[in-house]
């Protein structure tokens, strides 16, 4: 329609166009004639008479071509004519080109348009497939998030139950162990008697002289036939003469040394640098046996360490590290603990390398605090611990100042503690 709009205009423009030009032509002509004539011009007063002379044609140059009107409005009519039709005719050719381009592009237009709407559909399908996915996904994440938090409660009970399981078995050992025991007689009970620790660097004069009575450690003790809890009489391989000590025979698989002990808080932990190289406390009750005494256990051999540990409640727990000793004096009496296993979940392997420290020995990692003053123990410390066995003593678990605590079981005061060691059997 639009393009029909155009050649009718190009029509009407070119009509008058010829008009134009024929009318041109005939003033032309007539002003010619009009030169060949005479004029006369009339006024009030005078008349004047304008004689305009013919052409001669003699004295015209000669022409080589034949004369050839310019001015003939006929013929110039008829030139012009035939000009504007051929302009009109390519005209016409070119908005018919035009006409054909347009209507190919008109026919992409719709193309394209027609793919435009298929790939929205399509879009708007992936679109919603995508929503429905991601509620999937997200319904898919609820569950697996709740059934991570079911796994997580029911690992929890596992633990707890395998934890009471191991307790239980512990105990029914040890009743076991005391019942097939003979019952001592008279007087030969160790309840009322008080055995101190000895030093094994400080001991001049041996007791006893009867090789048979002297073991190198409690495991030597329980395989040599006595398994009997009690105190008995070990020389470790680089002292001179025996010091007594308690051995365990009842906590599987039986010989135990223990090096230390808590039961009411009535022995002070609280002691020197001294103090603690070369022990202190009650063989029988509580007790720590000194570095010295340690150093020369846990060098003559490779031992392990078993801590067991309970709280008000009467529950029980352990931990068994597979490596344990300690360095001398000089060197601070280091810690060198292994592998871990037990019920108690690992807090002293934090501690893994640390040196001694005393209320008189600042030995610890924190440059800007005293951790030994401030817990009153002597003890290996971090900064400034994740378990302490060596501090003050409490008789009820809810206390904000815990001195005898292991993290990574439970935060609060502990009633009794084990420390333990023998000889490692792979």
């Amino acid at each position: 329609m639009f393009i029909n709009t155009i050649i009718i205009g190009l029509l009407i423009f070119l009509q008058t166009f010829h008009k134009g030009w024929d009318t041109d032509a005939a003033s032309h002509n007539i002003n010619t004639r009009k030169k060949s004539k005479s004029a006369s011009v009339r006024s009030t007063k005078c008349a004047y008479t304008i004689v305009v002379n013919e052409v001669d044609a003699s004295q015209c140059p000669v022409m080589t071509q034949p004369v050839q009107s310019d001015h003939t409005a006929d013929g110039k009519a008829q030139k012009k004519s035939t000009v504007s039709s051929s302009e009109v005719h390519g005209l016409t050719s070119k908005i018919h080109s035009v006409e054909t381009t347009l209507l190919g592009e008109i026919v992409k237009n719709r193309e394209l348009n027609t793919t435009l709407t298929h790939h929205s559909i399509m879009l708007q399908k992936a679109e919603d497939r995508f929503l429905k996915y991601q509620n999937n996904f997200t319904s898919l994440f609820r569950a697996i998030m709740f059934m991570e938090q079911k796994i997580r409660k029911q690992k929890e009970i596992s633990r707890n139950l395998d934890n009471k399981l191991s307790n239980i078995m512990l105990d029914v050992v040890e009743v076991n162990n005391v019942l097939s025991r003979k019952t001592p007689g008279p007087g030969t009970s160790l309840k009322d008697k008080q055995i101190k620790v000895e030093s094994a660097a400080h001991v001049r004069q041996c007791g006893i002289t009867d090789d048979t009575d002297i073991f190198q450690d409690c495991q030597d003790v329980y395989e040599r036939g006595h398994t009997d809890s009690s105190v008995y009489y070990i020389k470790p391989t680089y002292s001179s003469c025996p010091i007594p000590v308690w051995c365990d025979m009842d906590t599987p698989p039986g010989g135990w040394l223990v090096i230390q002990r808590r039961l009411d808080g009535k022995l002070s932990f609280n002691q020197d640098w001294k103090t603690y190289k070369d022990g202190f406390g009650d063989v029988i009750r509580e007790l720590w046996l000194g570095n010295d005494n340690i150093f020369l256990l846990t060098n003559q051999a490779h031992y392990q360490l078993r801590i067991d540990l309970w709280d008000f409640q009467g529950n029980r727990v352990y931990a068994i590290y597979e490596t344990f000793k300690i360095d001398g004096e000089r060197d601070s009496y280091k810690l060198n603990i292994g592998k871990y296993k037990g019920s108690a979940k690992d807090s002293f392997g934090k501690h893994n390398g640390l040196l001694f420290s005393t209320s008189d020995k600042d030995n610890d990692k924190w440059s800007q605090y005293h951790c030994a003053k401030e817990w009153e123990a002597g003890w290996w410390f971090t900064n400034c611990w994740f378990a302490i066995l060596n501090g003050p003593y409490y008789e009820k678990a809810n206390v904000s100042y815990r001195g005898i605590s292991w993290n990574e079981w439970k935060h609060e005061q502990l009633k009794k503690t084990e420390m333990k060691i023998q000889p490692f059997k792979s």
